[in-house]
């Protein structure tokens, strides 16, 4: 029985101290994929909060044979933020704000040039403004994509469609985002954009 499983088994009993630990253990990712997904501090605590009552509530549902027990936070928690995301408009994520909550899409090898790193970020903030003009269903699957590192078959289970499904999601989404960069008012250089060409 690996300490995963000890401490869900524990959490089950009703030790208050197995919950913490699960808690401390996966909160910080919960966050992170909630706030990208959400784009607000307040309703990705709100949401990770409400995800982890639910789960600790059902906690006798869960079957690791099925999945590990992120992969069951993590739909769960996906499902609750595009439910959110449903309910409310909302207003784009500053840069500052999205690095401040994870990992961005640098460039390590520009990070000593200073004109580099400005126009780094320019190119970040005009690929994450487009990513919030795709079609929302390409947008949850392309941040689960390139923001959380999931592969094809844990967005299926996350998004609740097959492999293939997941995989053309993610199509969409890049040939949407090339488009809405690559469109005349859009002053993106076309080599900054070549890890969209190139990403699988």
């Amino acid at each position: 029985m690996t300490n995963v499983a000890k401490t869900i088994a524990q959490a089950i009993a009703g030790d208050e101290a197995a919950q913490c630990r699960l808690y401390e253990t996966y909160y910080a990712a919960a966050f992170r994929l909630a706030y990208l997904m959400l784009q607000n501090e307040c309703d990705a605590e709100e949401v990770v909060q409400d995800t982890f009552v639910y789960l600790f509530r059902s906690l006798h549902h869960y079957d690791a044979e099925r999945g590990s027990f992120w992969a069951w936070l993590r739909v769960a928690l996906v499902s609750r933020c595009r439910n959110k995301r449903r309910r409310r408009q909302f207003a784009l994520v500053s840069l500052e704000r999205l690095e401040a909550a994870g990992r961005g899409l640098s460039d390590a090898r520009k990070a000593t040039n200073p004109a580099a790193v400005l126009e780094g970020q320019g190119v970040r903030q005009a690929i994450w403004e487009a990513l919030q003009r795709v079609t929302p269903g390409a947008r949850d699957a392309l941040i689960l994509r390139y923001y959380g590192g999931l592969s094809y078959a844990e967005i299926a289970e996350v998004l609740g469609c097959s492999r293939d499904a997941a995989r053309s999601r993610v199509s969409h989404g890049k040939v949407q985002l090339r488009a809405l960069l690559t469109a005349p008012d859009r002053d993106v250089v076309g080599e900054d954009l070549a890890w969209l060409a190139n990403a699988r």
